[in-house]
């Protein structure tokens, strides 16, 4: 409760003498008081003079730290602080840059951001076999067109302006395993076409 609610629940207004504060509060507590309401109302009168005596309390207070012995005026609302321009962030959250130098991604974005994305552009090249966010590793199955299945391991590493994902590769069927270049490229691909 502030000086200007309290000043409501008395009835007074700022410039009231001390004398003016104890009539007030005095009347509302005899009106008020649990003692006098009926036994189904004695909760609510109960909570109305805690209030009425909270009021009191504080306008008392005012009066006597304002040293005029008159209740001053209410201090005005706090003015509302603009909002804080958003922090720069060094990574564009609905953009990816993605660039594929053989079997390192290096996406433009912190490592968190990094996975998440590389979740969902692992799914959609092929099935997700591991993930294992805490370590950053991030498993995926796909199968070659006429080839074998293959387990693709992708292992992410926080750089200062971005983050790599190092891409292996091994064939888990009995053939030989095909040049990794084709799924860095779809998964680069799917990182920086429209989502």
């Amino acid at each position: 409760m502030d000086l200007a609610e309290a000043l409501t629940v008395l009835g007074l207004h700022p410039g009231a003498t001390m004398e003016q504060v104890r009539e007030a509060y005095r009347t509302r507590v005899r009106a008020a008081h649990p003692d006098l309401a009926a036994s189904a109302d004695r909760d609510a009168a109960t909570t109305r003079t805690a209030t009425i005596t909270t009021a009191f309390a504080l306008v008392r207070r005012a009066v006597l730290d304002g040293g005029s012995g008159t209740v001053p005026p209410p201090a005005p609302p706090p003015r509302p602080q603009p909002a804080a321009p958003p922090r720069p962030r060094p990574w564009e959250v609905d953009r990816v840059e993605a660039d594929a130098d053989g079997d390192t991604i290096a996406i433009a974005a912190p490592p968190s951001e990094a996975f998440a994305l590389l979740l969902e552009a692992g799914a959609r090249v092929g099935g997700i076999g591991y993930v294992d966010r805490q370590l950053g590793i991030l498993e995926v199955i796909v199968r070659f067109e006429g080839g074998p299945s293959c387990s693709v391991l992708i292992t992410l590493q926080g750089r200062a302006f971005g983050t790599d994902a190092f891409c292996t590769m091994e064939s888990i069927e009995a053939a030989p395993t095909p040049s990794l270049r084709p799924v860095v490229e779809a998964l680069v691909e799917e990182l920086t076409g429209p989502r």
